[in-house]
């Protein structure tokens, strides 16, 4: 009976090292896969964002065509602070014109700080959408040249015109 009672209790703790390893091997990967997923969406995101201004843009071929579209900007900034009142993660889109306005030129920022401030990782993401033509602005309601820089994510109205870009966040 003793020798039984033995390898059960071994095959126990065989089967729990075995466990052990697996978890902690395979946790930290899903992790990772958890937060580059959502790295993932914030760009796809943003890439459709600017392709359906720039669809509505192009679409305009005269001077007195106007298009209207609703569209998301997303942006993400948790609630939880670290040291310094700095946000423990933080995902920004901002959507501008290239200097000739020939494009929209999107940039992502992803940010994650640990709890004592410093940051964990930092990554920049740049792209450009093309608009037909030059000379395309991007600017606020009140007529000024702007740039959409979303730290939360929210929907902006945006009235098209020929090379003009007028946007008001909802």
């Amino acid at each position: 009976m003793g020798e039984r009672a033995q390898i059960t209790v071994e095959a126990l703790i065989i089967i729990g090292a075995i466990l052990l390893i697996i978890l902690s091997v395979s946790l930290p990967t899903s992790l990772y896969s958890s937060r580059t997923a959502k790295d993932v969406q914030h760009a796809a995101d943003a890439r459709y964002a600017a392709e359906q201004i720039a669809a509505a843009a192009n679409s305009i071929t005269g001077w007195r065509e106007l298009r209207t579209l609703r569209v998301y900007i997303p942006g993400y900034t948790t609630a939880a602070t670290v040291a310094g009142g700095q946000p423990l993660q933080e995902r920004i889109t901002r959507i501008g014109t290239t200097a000739g306005g020939s494009a929209l030129q999107v940039r992502l920022s992803q940010v994650r700080r640990h709890d004592n401030g410093t940051v964990a990782s930092n990554s920049t993401y740049t792209f450009e959408v093309e608009l037909y033509g030059t000379g395309w602005r991007l600017q606020h309601p009140n007529g000024t040249a702007g740039t959409i820089e979303e730290h939360n994510g929210a929907w902006y109205t945006f009235n098209i015109s020929y090379k003009n870009i007028t946007f008001a966040r909802e």
